[in-house]
């Protein structure tokens, strides 16, 4: 069998970065081929070469056995190539149906929008995907994990020859990654071409059917997933020995920081009591839409708690906006770092240093010698990958862009930390690096409250886990009694 996309000898660079050096992989018909690699690798810049988003410096890339060389990403999808990406481009105006055909809209006569046949196949391809929502809904009302799912159903809907997933079980339940592996299934029958980047190594495993690894932009390896395993695909991936999660230390006596005591907001959650201590790691798990985001947001002063009762240090506060917060000591990483917690067309000196400009500036001006010396100063703690301090945010890695969310809040004198889907999108390298650092914060006195999709990612990084269904809180688990099964018990039921 001929490979539908072979690509050889491709080389990119970008100003101080060499992107892909000398990288060749042949992907074929009816496969699922993973690309793997820490961030920064070279996955997403080979993608966007492929599907025209980006043009090769040197090499040879073919299309269906035919030299190729895709102007732009309108070519490519012209083609047969689709991308399902990591970073949602909806546009929250319109509806689920306009969005899906957003570009290639059917009309009549030629010349009128044929909405009603445009929502009939729409609907077709929710449905074909156990999606709970309408063509007609507006996307705005959506949740992060329905945009997502209306993203794959758009590249279900363009009939491609090679659909190229990018992290695209980020942001979506297990129900829903469910009904996506069998839409991949049923690609890989009507001989598609699969290309698929995730962080979950677990998900290879059911689904792939070769993996190619990548590593600072060198093409390292293709094996057969049935003859690897994690083990040696981390191996190849990072080429050095990586520790999954913490090793936490049992402390009896700790002074509590933060507590919530029934609090409550109209539809988003009720009652909703627990509490975080010095040098604690606490998490809350559930499914999406329990409420974990929302009551972090509460916590920061994005969305006030409209009953019930907050404290710290003992003290009952109550905060309006995230400026009460912050001067409180409390820092956000929001789940969506790229819209919410960073400022990508701005440099990593401006992202670092913004929340703490403020009290470092001398008569209502900036300190510009302090701002460069803390940027430096995190840049190298944290061991941010980045050619300088100017470099733009959006330009960095996702691992990188995290730790700048991190660094910035660490800048700031930050007590407590409240992390939402901490790791999403970030390789096994940076994830562990990403731990460290939220040990080193507990260890140094603050405490952490951490919202996270991944249960074995909650069970080897906390103390306790609050489990929450529907709103409420279900039930409080210590590190001795952590199991998937018994998290999953009661993120399932909301009797207490």
């Amino acid at each position: 069998m001929k490979p539908i996309i072979s690509m050889k000898n491709i080389e990119k660079e970008f100003p101080g970065v060499k992107a892909l050096a000398n990288v060749s992989i042949d992907f074929y018909p009816g496969e699922v081929h993973a690309l793997l690699g820490e961030n920064g690798a070279g996955k997403s810049t080979l993608i966007k070469i492929i599907s025209g988003v980006y043009q090769k410096d040197r090499g040879e890339m073919t299309f269906e056995g035919e030299e190729c060389r895709f102007s732009n990403a309108r070519q490519a999808l012209k083609a047969g190539i689709s991308v399902i990406h990591r970073e949602l481009s909806i546009v929250p105006d319109l509806t689920v149906g306009e969005n899906i055909y957003l570009g290639r809209e059917i009309r009549k006569y030629g010349k009128f929008l044929d909405k009603k046949e445009m929502n009939r196949h729409v609907g077709e391809i929710l449905e074909s995907l156990d999606m709970k929502i309408k063509p007609t809904d507006r996307m705005s009302a959506l949740s992060t994990a329905q945009k997502q799912m209306v993203e794959i159903a758009r590249a279900v809907s363009q009939n491609a020859k090679v659909v190229i997933m990018d992290e695209p079980t980020s942001s979506i339940s297990d129900y829903e990654v469910e009904a996506l592996f069998k839409v991949i299934h049923k690609l890989k029958k009507e001989k598609v071409a699969i290309i698929y980047i995730s962080h979950r190594l677990k998900e290879l495993f059911e689904i792939g059917d070769k993996v190619s690894i990548l590593r600072d932009g060198h093409y390292m390896k293709t094996l057969n997933i049935s003859e690897t395993n994690e083990e040696e695909l981390v191996s190849l991936m990072v080429g050095r020995e990586i520790k999954t999660f913490l090793e936490r230390e049992e402390i009896k006596e700790r002074k509590e920081v933060l507590s919530l005591k029934k609090v409550s907001r109209e539809k988003s959650y009720q009652d909703i009591s627990l509490s975080v201590k010095e040098g604690e790691i606490v998490g809350i798990a559930g499914l999406i839409g329990a409420g974990r985001t929302e009551v972090l947001r509460g916590i920061f002063g994005m969305e006030p708690f409209e009953e019930g009762k907050m404290e710290l240090y003992g003290e009952t506060v109550r905060m309006n906006n995230p400026r009460q917060a912050i001067k409180a000591g409390i820092g956000l990483v929001p789940e969506d770092r790229r819209s919410q917690g960073l400022m990508l067309k701005k440099s990593v000196e401006d992202n670092i240093t913004l929340p703490s400009l403020k009290e470092n500036s001398k008569k209502g001006f900036i300190d510009f010698a302090w701002e460069a010396g803390s940027s430096k100063e995190y840049v190298e703690k944290l061991s941010i990958k980045t050619p300088d301090i100017s470099t733009k945010t959006g330009n960095l890695s996702g691992g990188n862009q995290q730790k700048i969310v991190i660094a910035k809040w660490l800048l700031a004198g930050t007590k407590i930390l409240l992390l939402d889907e901490p790791t999403r999108g970030i390789d096994v390298g940076a994830k562990f690096e990403i731990y460290q650092l939220m040990e080193e914060f507990t260890r140094s006195g603050g405490c952490i409250l951490v919202v996270s999709s991944e249960l074995p990612e909650l069970i080897g990084i906390c103390d306790r886990i609050y489990v929450m269904c529907e709103g409420k809180i279900t039930g409080c688990l210590d590190n001795k009694d952590l199991t998937e099964t018994a998290i999953m018990r009661l993120a399932s039921t909301n009797e207490n």
